[in-house]
């Protein structure tokens, strides 16, 4: 069964039978299956698996075995600021009773064996010498300050509040005893560990990750009126949209685009941002959202049209344009000056780099060929996405080169 039918499904099951006085554990766990479907998948992917570079495996039996269900609880609640987790405090204590058993049903190819972790152990350490040994051991994966997939990094933000409030001095150390198997995190404690760190140094990197505690703020971001219903737009996007493209839309790199960006605004018809979120992207966590009524995705177009950003231009972009280019030489320009960001194949943050998938046929079928070429000309201010075009582009690139490049992304795709 698909996502989308799995969400149809659980929408339409309620939640009724699971507020009855006595549930036996196939019940509930079933029930969290349900709730995940509605509410997780999207993120974290079938069967909570995760995806490198997006969001966690949240089933590992290491990870399982670590964590606390008071732990799983509040991360659930309050969400982890600075990240694409967002508070699901709606939610009853029923469903995330039911979240909990799902995660931990015993499914999994190896029983989890529990890791006593003591909340209130702390370790001594030295927060300037664990910031050499964070950069040194921990920063390829953990990204800069543990930003985690913000700065392209494979492995999840743990230099935040949202992480640092609920994770234990124990909690990190025994995650770096034991690592998490079949992950890129490796045992680092130890001489059979992958660095051999000992106590103290472990001891370090926990106290420089306290140090760095809540440093990374969130934009608070002021709303203009405009002609349309902004004020419900802001709210349908804080409820639809921003788990993924954050507090107004300003997006994440390596896990969602801004779609907030004057450029991106100007280029983009109401119609283009439309079908994108009524048909979401295939191969990407952006899933069709056909439930989202005309109704709101103009309250939603209203806001994000709203919110002040400096000038944005009246970009005419022509759908009927055509281009003819030679596929195979735009294979080479593409793998010389847009692969890096966007993947081998233009498969996007699935390859782990910083830009979105535009070699997808979710976003080829949307997105005109005059559209992807007024997106290389202009480039995305504040965004690593220049001008390719011209004596002032970071290429020199001619259109004839660009009409290649679309023709390459075209062939792929089909």
């Amino acid at each position: 069964m698909n996502l989308r039918i799995k969400s149809i499904v659980a929408i339409a099951i309620g939640w009724g039978f699971v507020c009855q006085a006595a549930l036996n554990s196939t019940e509930l766990v079933k029930a969290g299956e349900t709730a995940y479907n509605l509410y997780c998948v999207a993120c974290h992917q079938q069967d909570a698996a995760g995806k490198v570079g997006f969001a966690p495996n949240i089933r590992n039996k290491d990870f399982l075995a670590l964590v606390s269900d008071d732990f799983l609880r509040q991360s659930i609640v309050n969400g982890r600021p600075g990240t694409a987790m967002v508070a699901w405090s709606f939610l009853q204590k029923e469903q995330i009773d039911g979240l909990i058993a799902y995660l931990r049903a015993e499914d999994l190819e190896l029983p989890v064996e529990p890791i006593v972790v003591d909340p209130d152990k702390t370790y001594p350490g030295s927060a300037i010498e664990g910031e050499g040994l964070f950069v040194t051991y921990c920063a390829p994966c953990h990204g800069e300050k543990g930003m985690g997939y913000a700065t392209g990094g494979p492995g999840p933000f743990i230099g935040g509040e949202g992480f640092l409030s609920v994770a234990s001095d124990d909690f990190i150390y025994k995650t770096l005893e034991h690592g998490r198997v079949g992950t890129a995190m490796r045992a680092f404690l130890g001489p059979k560990a992958v660095a051999n760190l000992s106590p103290h140094e472990a001891g370090s990197i926990i106290a420089y990750l306290r140090s760095l505690n809540g440093a990374v703020q969130q934009v608070e971001l002021v709303v203009a009126e405009s002609s349309g219903d902004s004020a419900k737009g802001e709210a349908a996007f804080n409820i639809n949209c921003a788990a993924c493209h954050q507090s107004g839309g300003t997006g994440k790199a390596g896990f969602a685009p801004s779609i907030r960006n004057q450029d991106f605004l100007a280029i983009a018809s109401d119609s283009f941002i439309k079908d994108t979120i009524s048909k979401g992207r295939p191969g990407t966590s952006m899933i069709g959202r056909p439930d989202i009524s005309d109704t709101v995705l103009n309250d939603i177009i209203a806001y994000l049209r709203s919110i002040p950003m400096g000038a944005v231009q009246d970009v005419k972009v022509d759908p009927t344009l055509v281009f003819h280019g030679d596929a195979d030489k735009g294979e080479q320009t593409y793998s010389n000056f847009c692969s890096a960001c966007h993947g081998p194949k233009g498969e996007g943050y699935m390859a782990g780099v910083a830009g979105p998938a535009i070699g997808l046929s979710g976003f080829l079928e949307i997105a005109s060929d005059d559209y992807i070429m007024q997106t290389v000309k202009r480039g995305r201010v504040a965004t690593a996405m220049k001008s390719f075009i011209g004596a002032e582009g970071v290429a020199n690139l001619s259109e004839e080169d660009i009409h290649d490049v679309i023709s390459h992304l075209r062939s792929q795709a089909n």
